[in-house]
């Protein structure tokens, strides 16, 4: 009998060791009794530096304002931040610092899609949930990943409806240019545009031409653009390429309307593309752009401006506020999860959350345990008299993209 119990306390103690390293989950690093430490990257330095500065900046200032309120169920939010410079790679390298050196809680991702992709399938394989603020990159929301979750922006074939029915049905166009980037975000957006239109109205784009991150010389692909004759000429690339091509667009007689992707529906654009930019139209990822006069938003970017007194003309821009809204949205769901904060808790408590938003500076952001994408609504915008103006004009066609979650 006594040998009986010495071999059932030594299983009881095998037992213990093979499941200690299991005992507090993996996904509750970076919880303490005091503190959630959250990872975040995105580009700050490189050709998209403007948008992981803004997000960073934008998350920043939610979290200080979390943590004055009294945090997340009395534990303060820390954000460690990294640098991944648009890269794939780089943005790898910063997702497994964050995840293996300075064991985070969740990462917090403000890249674009180019940086994006490099993390997805690391992500993936270590559960820890990814919140995605701006990236459009199809493989953030499809394939369905329990972890993975989509913020402000929208998927990329989302996009490519909303694009192709508003130039066909809404600028009267049957003869279409496109003009893409050929990196992940540009390219992205040009092929949903090309597909929709073939799949929703039976028409291909009269041209397509393509361009490289960083160019500043577009004068042969306008020419192409010229020769094809489209009635919209559609852009897809970063701000500072899109203000050269419109002003070359000008100097080459090109009067085509111009409609461009969401990045650049921004005050930035109209500052660098001057007069270039009057009649361009775009979809803008929330309701009330940063310049705006509405008293919303006045109140917010005086909020901004005394956080941040000295960065440099066009900030806040769209980024700031998408990340500021976003960090909101995961501190809520981190709220709802309860004080035993863990990941399947997180997951659960974000695919409850339905249109929520800051306030009206923000689109609503509602999930569900089929879809993770947490926005489907954006705003059309015109240039008109040197300002972003609403477009009074809705989508009358439902969105195929969420049948493929059924």
């Amino acid at each position: 009998m006594l040998a009986g119990n010495r071999f059932f306390l030594a299983f009881v103690i095998c037992l213990a060791l093979v499941a200690a390293p299991f005992a507090t989950n993996a996904a509750e690093q970076g919880v303490t009794a005091d503190s959630i430490t959250i990872g975040a990257f995105g580009p700050i330095t490189g050709p998209a530096a403007y948008i992981g500065l803004a997000g960073r900046d934008g998350a920043a200032m939610a979290i200080k304002e979390i943590n004055a309120a009294g945090g997340v169920n009395g534990r303060k939010l820390i954000m460690i931040f990294e640098d991944d410079g648009h890269s794939p790679a780089k943005a790898l390298a910063a997702v497994k610092k964050l995840v293996d050196d300075d064991k985070v809680f969740a990462i917090f991702n403000v890249a674009g899609s180019n940086g994006t992709i490099g993390t997805i399938d690391y992500v993936k394989e270590k559960g820890l949930v990814m919140f995605v603020s701006f990236a459009s990159a199809p493989a953030v929301t499809w394939p369905f990943a329990k972890n993975l979750f989509r913020g402000g922006t929208t998927e990329v074939p989302r996009y490519g409806e909303l694009y192709a029915e508003y130039i066909v049905d809404g600028l009267k166009a049957q003869k279409i240019g496109i003009l893409s980037g050929r990196e992940e975000y540009p390219k992205n957006e040009g092929d949903a545009l090309t597909k929709q239109l073939q799949k929703w109205y039976g028409i291909a784009p009269v041209k397509r031409t393509e361009f490289n991150i960083g160019d500043k010389d577009f004068t042969p692909q306008l020419l192409e653009l010229q020769q094809a004759n489209p009635q919209v000429i559609a852009f897809f690339g970063n701000p500072a390429e899109a203000a050269i091509a419109l002003r070359q667009a000008k100097e080459l007689g090109l009067n085509q309307r111009f409609f461009v992707g969401t990045t650049m529906v921004d005050q930035g654009i109209l500052t660098a593309a001057g007069p270039a930019a009057e009649g361009i139209s775009g979809f803008a990822l929330i309701p009330l752009l940063p310049g705006s006069s509405d008293p919303a938003m006045k109140t917010w970017r005086a909020k901004w401006t005394a956080e941040y007194p000295n960065l440099p003309p066009n900030r806040p821009n769209i980024f700031d506020v998408l990340s500021y809204a976003d960090m909101y949205v995961l501190a809520t769901a981190m709220r709802d999860a309860g004080k035993d904060l863990t990941t399947p808790g997180l997951i659960d408590a974000l695919e409850k959350l339905h249109d929520y938003k800051v306030g009206p500076i923000a689109s609503p952001r509602s999930f569900s345990t089929v879809h993770h994408i947490g926005n489907l609504r954006l705003q059309p915008m015109q240039v008109k008299n040197g300002e972003w103006v609403q477009v009074p004009w809705e989508s009358k066609r439902p969105s195929d993209i969420l049948e493929r979650y059924h």
